[in-house]
Formats: structure tokens, C-alpha cells, sequence
């Protein structure tokens, strides 16, 4: 299987990233940053506290301040880079609502560090596999809970977040070479995701979209 995640779980420095997000959650305000985020406090005694939120298509409790992540219903620890996205979300957040515009990875800021990355792991992978397959792009929006998005005809949106939104969009042609592929993002990502991040979190929605249009074994 295509996997645009492959690589960054493997790196040496992405457990001791996943200690830092906690070690960041850990300094932050938890009540007021799941306020601006978004998320529902469940449980608040002294010393202790837990929230939950949505993250593509499930729901997650976070424990403050221990930062340990757990999917509702089956108490798994969900995969180390989605860790990350949920804790920095929680620690970044700051409340700003959906402005309605659009904008391109290019477009933000220190996005030139990220951008090869970002071709790597969403455009080109998201061109290998869906070019020419318009409708297979569609249906495997299913794997990351999209609906279909006023910005063209093959276009995916994402709430990916609870104030996090993303577009996938594909301009079909005949061909790999004459196929594009874009993610737009409303431009209030910029208050809650760093650009790093924000790759990141395409180069997850990618993964499961092409994990989804992989024939099951019988």
C-alpha cells in the first residue's frame, strides 16, 4: 500500500516530537484552549482534566496534562502523527472562526520548508493513484468523512478538525501528466496549524483516501 505517512513515522525525532506537543499542551490554559478549539471538557477536577474532539472521522479524549490521546469506544491510542495534529491543534488554538476564503499550501507562511514535502506526499500521490479515476477520487472521500465541496466538480471538502477545513480538488485529465491536484484550506488554518502541520495532516487524508481505494484481499 501507498502510504504518503511513510518516512515520517519512521523518523528518529517523532516520538520525541509527539513529547514536545505534550510538553506544549502542558503550558497552555487547557480549559481556554479547548474553548478556542473547539473541543468539549468532559471531565475537570484538581490536577486533572479531559476533553473531547472530533479529528477526520472519529472522536478522541484528550488527558490534561499528561497529553495521552485515546479513541472514544475503544480506548486505542490512535497513530503517533495523528497524535501529534490533535495535541498541537489543542495547544495552537486560538478561537478565530472560519474566514470563508481560500488559500493554497503555497500561501502560507514558511510554507517554502514544507512545499517539497508537500508535493511528495499529497499532489504526487494523489496523482499517481486517482489520474483518469475521477469517480474512484470521490468515493474514496468516504475514508476521511468528506462531503462534496461547492469548488468544482471533483472536489472533496474535510472538517478535519472541529475549526479546521480543507478542500481536495482534482481537475481530471487523461493522464498523470495532464491531472491536477490541489488542497485549498480556509485561511483561518493559519490560527490554529503551522505549516508543518498542515502538511502533515494532507499527507494523512491522502494516505487513508488511497488506503481506501486499494482492492480488499478476499
Amino acid at each position: 500500500m501507498m502510504d504518503s505517512t511513510k518516512g515520517l513515522v519512521n523518523h528518529r525525532g517523532f516520538r520525541k516530537a509527539m513529547e514536545l506537543a505534550r510538553q506544549k499542551l502542558q503550558h497552555t490554559d487547557f480549559a481556554r484552549q479547548c474553548q478556542q478549539a473547539g473541543a468539549l471538557m468532559v471531565e475537570a477536577d484538581a490536577g486533572h482534566a479531559r476533553a473531547r474532539l472530533k479529528f477526520i472521522d472519529a472522536d478522541y479524549l484528550v488527558d490534561f496534562p499528561s497529553g495521552d490521546v485515546s479513541k472514544v469506544g475503544t480506548g486505542r491510542e490512535p497513530p503517533p502523527y495523528d497524535t501529534i495534529l490533535i495535541l498541537h491543534y489543542l495547544a495552537q488554538a486560538r478561537g478565530a472562526p472560519f474566514a470563508g476564503d481560500w488559500i493554497s499550501f503555497q500561501q502560507l507562511p514558511d510554507s517554502c520548508l514544507h512545499y517539497p514535502a508537500f508535493r511528495k506526499r499529497v499532489t504526487s500521490i494523489l496523482a499517481r493513484t486517482f489520474s483518469g479515476k475521477p469517480e474512484d477520487f470521490m468515493r474514496a472521500g468516504s475514508a476521511v468523512a468528506a462531503t462534496l465541496s461547492p469548488l468544482g466538480q471533483y472536489a472533496l471538502e474535510i472538517r478535519a478538525l472541529p475549526r479546521v477545513s480543507c478542500h481536495l480538488l482534482m481537475w481530471p485529465g487523461e493522464d498523470e501528466l495532464d491531472t491536477d491536484f490541489n488542497c485549498l484550506f480556509d485561511s483561518s488554518i493559519t490560527e490554529y496549524l503551522q505549516a508543518e502541520d498542515i502538511m502533515l495532516l494532507a499527507a494523512v487524508l491522502t494516505s487513508r483516501m488511497v488506503a481506501n481505494c486499494k482492492p480488499r484481499p478476499n
